[in-house]
């Protein structure tokens, strides 16, 4: 915010500094948020990012069952221990418990394995994801921006989220998610395991 609000008074400080007459600045807005929801690509990239958390999130969930059922396993042991305990001499108890924790801190280990192995795959989704937008950012937006803005003659233009606008004329979001939809309609979401 505060970038913006700098850029914006150093736009309207040069501006008014090579023009004699500061009421020729003409500021366009678009609302990004806007674009990022109705825009056909970045529908797009939102399933597809969607779509890979939801698969890795079942994938956890089938992960959990198994892990469920280990530890039941790993809780009979305990239990036929227990039951075990008075018939059993104590080295061969504490052979048994040794092994029952033993296949435990496995068993903790392997879970604690599955959440790092689910974050960095929930983060490389993100990942891909924040590398598309920024692709369609440098590659595509930018450029219908300056288009849409020049043909208009404006001299700068605004998020709309951080402006007040009193001319809804000075709106550009319908025009960029019009040129966006013409040139791309989709891209595929790169996602590096």
């Amino acid at each position: 915010m505060k970038k913006l609000l700098l850029a914006l008074c150093l736009s309207i400080g040069i501006f008014t500094t090579t023009n004699a007459n500061a009421n020729d600045l003409k500021i366009g807005v678009v609302n990004i948020t806007r674009i990022h929801q109705e825009s056909a690509v970045m529908k797009s990239l939102n399933k597809q990012k969607d779509s890979a958390i939801e698969t890795i999130k079942k994938s956890v969930a089938e992960k959990r069952k198994e892990f469920e059922k280990r530890e039941a396993e790993i809780k009979k042991q305990e239990d036929s221990l227990k039951a075990k305990q008075s018939i059993l001499d104590r080295d061969s108890l504490i052979k048994e418990a040794q092994k029952i924790q033993s296949e435990f801190q496995k068993f903790q280990m392997d879970l604690i394995e599955q959440d790092k192995s689910t974050e960095k795959k929930i983060a490389s989704v993100e990942k891909a994801f924040t590398e598309a937008v920024r692709t369609i950012q440098d590659d595509y937006f930018d450029r219908i921006v300056r288009k849409i803005a020049t043909n208009k003659n404006f001299s700068l233009v605004i998020n709309s989220q951080t402006a007040i606008v009193l001319d809804k004329n000075l709106d550009i979001t319908t025009e960029v998610i019009d040129a966006l939809n013409d040139d791309i309609k989709e891209m595929k979401l790169n996602i590096k395991d």
